[in-house]
C-alpha cells in the first residue's frame, strides 16, 4: 500500500509512504566550502518543538534516530546544492527510497516514512516558526500530529548563495524525516 500526500507550498512540503522495496545505496552529497551542517541547537530546537506540540495533543513524543538524522541533513544539503525543493532526490527517486538507504526495512517486518521540508531566509528562522508553518497546512499538520510515528530526524543546511529555487539567496533547508518500524 502506498499512501502519497504532497503539497505545493512555497516553503514547505509533505509526504507519506509505506515502503518496502529493495534497498538503494545511499546518495553522495559532500559538503561544499559555502555549506555547513546546521547548529545541532536549531535541530534540536525544531525536533523539541514538535514533541511539545505533539504532548499538546496528548501524543507520546518522538525519539531522534541517527539514521532519520543522516537522511534528513543529506537531503536538505542536496536541495540547497542542486537549487531544487522537493521531496524526491534530483535524479527522481522517490523520498522514500532515499529514506529507505538509512532507516529502512534491515530485520523488520515492516516499516513507514514521512517527510515534511522547509526553507527560509537563514535571518528569519526558527524552530517554533519552523513547527507553526506546518501546523497551518493540512498535509504537514497531519505528519506532525501522527500517531502512527515512533522516530523523527531532523536535519538542517545553511547555503550562502543557494542556486536554482532559492535565487542566490542565503537558506536555511530543513528536512523533518519520520518513520516507524515493527519487528
Amino acid at each position: 500500500m502506498l499512501r502519497k500526500t504532497a503539497l505545493a507550498l512555497v516553503f514547505f512540503a509533505t509526504v507519506v509512504a509505506p515502503a518496502g522495496a529493495a534497498r538503494v545505496p545511499p546518495l553522495a552529497a559532500p559538503l561544499l566550502p559555502d555549506t555547513h551542517a546546521a547548529p545541532t541547537t536549531l535541530e534540536g530546537s525544531i525536533a523539541q518543538e514538535l514533541n511539545r506540540i505533539r504532548g499538546l495533543h496528548g501524543l507520546r513524543p518522538l525519539r531522534s534516530t541517527p539514521a532519520l538524522m543522516r537522511s534528513a541533513r543529506r537531503h536538505s544539503i542536496q536541495m540547497g546544492r542542486r537549487g531544487y525543493f522537493d521531496h524526491d532526490s534530483v535524479d527522481g527517486t522517490p523520498f522514500w527510497r532515499r529514506i529507505q538507504s538509512f532507516y529502512g526495512d534491515d530485520g523488520f517486518r515492516s516499516w513507514a516514512v514521512g517527510e515534511n521540508i522547509f526553507w527560509a531566509s537563514a535571518r528569519t528562522l526558527a524552530g517554533s516558526s519552523v513547527v507553526r508553518s506546518w501546523l497551518g497546512s493540512p498535509g504537514h499538520r497531519e505528519n506532525v500530529l501522527s500517531r502512527e510515528w515512533r522516530d523523527v530526524g531532523v536535519g538542517m543546511v545553511n547555503m550562502s548563495s543557494a542556486p536554482g529555487v532559492y535565487g542566490g539567496s542565503t537558506v536555511r533547508i530543513v528536512t523533518v524525516d519520520f518513520g516507524k518500524r515493527r519487528r
